[in-house]
């Protein structure tokens, strides 16, 4: 961003002691995720006091049930849930920038629907053909978004461009067709529909230390990649016309930043499930809370994410222990009031 003249960075960048800002965030969230996390991992079929936890934690044992569930079952699972709402909420932030369009979520390019299309053909081969495909799962789902992903970008692209419209519609359109399919997989399955529901409302249960760095490195990769592109998100945020006077290549940063957040999401999704809420509602809670500057509001976005879904992972296998509750009803059931309060604030003020 060298080649922005520096009053016109100053007069919409502003925010000068931008670093200061997200310093200070960083710190209260890592201490807020850390101090939530621990808690969290006294919760569970099986309650475990703080100081058991800080001395299996720090011993490392791993010699008895407790040590066992703790660091083979609880710790997987927190992380996990940590890093998938990482991920959606930066991915949720950038796209929204991007579009300059409040409703946006991460799913709305149709990755989530490749990825709950392929889990569920993975679940009716299980039932119906006999076949042991629950390891498998996550390469089903996997490959689903890269249909997808693959899919939209032929329906959409124009040449050597992909307009933005077309782009969007192509995504709403993929959607809408897997979504059919998986309708009619769920009409016609007699002993897979549980699984195929349990998996589309969102499953932390099957976290394992192996799937959490097989997600890791996306999901940090990612961020670390939208993070980098606050300033052009920023630029956008003025209108396409202003931007491209900044000197900002508007088609490939779209370009990119659709690609990035599509596989973070592909990634996430085929190990998690489908978990909306997350990346459509804490854009909006971190930009209220910290403005709209996406040197500090991404940040922030990433660690109020984890800290959202790490919460809603402890409640979703603690209310009704020791049976679970699909993530994802958890975060509609927080999210959804919690978006619909946001819309009438929006309205109220008229502004956004």
């Amino acid at each position: 961003m060298k080649f922005l003249p520096k009053s016109e960075k100053n007069e919409y960048y502003g925010y000068p002691n931008w670093r200061s800002k997200a310093f200070f965030i960083l710190i209260i969230g890592f201490f807020s995720i850390l101090i939530i996390g621990f808690i969290a991992l006294n919760f569970g079929a099986i309650a475990i006091q703080p100081q058991k936890i800080w001395s299996i934690i720090w011993q490392h044992q791993t010699d008895d049930s407790l040590g066992l569930i703790i660091w083979e079952l609880r710790l997987p699972r927190l992380i996990m849930a940590m890093l998938a709402g990482m991920a959606l909420a930066v991915v949720g932030g950038s796209f929204q920038g991007i579009l300059r369009n409040p409703l946006t979520d991460p799913y709305i390019l149709g990755v989530s629907a490749g990825a709950a299309l392929g889990a569920c053909i993975a679940i009716a081969f299980q039932y119906t053909m006999g076949l042991f495909l629950a390891p498998f799962l996550p390469v089903f789902a996997l490959f689903g978004s890269f249909v997808s992903i693959y899919l939209v970008y032929l329906l959409s692209r124009k040449r050597l461009h992909l307009p933005t419209t077309d782009l969007l519609l192509s995504g709403v359109a993929i959607n809408f067709f897997f979504s059919a399919i998986i309708t009619l997989l769920l009409a016609i399955s007699r002993r897979g529909t549980h699984s195929m529901l349990f998996w589309l409302m969102g499953d932390l249960s099957t976290a394992s230390w192996q799937k959490v760095s097989w997600i890791a490195l996306p999901a940090f990769a990612g961020t670390i990649y939208q993070i980098s592109a606050a300033l052009e998100l920023n630029a956008m945020a003025l209108g396409e016309e202003e931007a491209l006077h900044l000197g900002i290549q508007t088609g490939k940063l779209r370009l990119k930043i659709f690609l990035t957040g599509s596989m973070m999401i592909a990634a996430v999704v085929s190990f998690t499930g489908l978990i909306g809420f997350v990346g459509l509602v804490i854009p909006h809670i971190a930009r209220l809370l910290v403005g709209p500057d996406h040197r500090i509001m991404l940040p922030a976005s990433a660690l109020m994410g984890s800290l959202f879904l790490l919460i809603c992972d402890t409640l979703a296998r603690s209310i009704m222990a020791p049976n679970e509750i699909p993530i994802g009803a958890i975060t509609a059931l927080i999210g959804a009031p919690l978006f619909i309060h946001l819309l009438k604030r929006r309205n109220d003020s008229d502004g956004y």
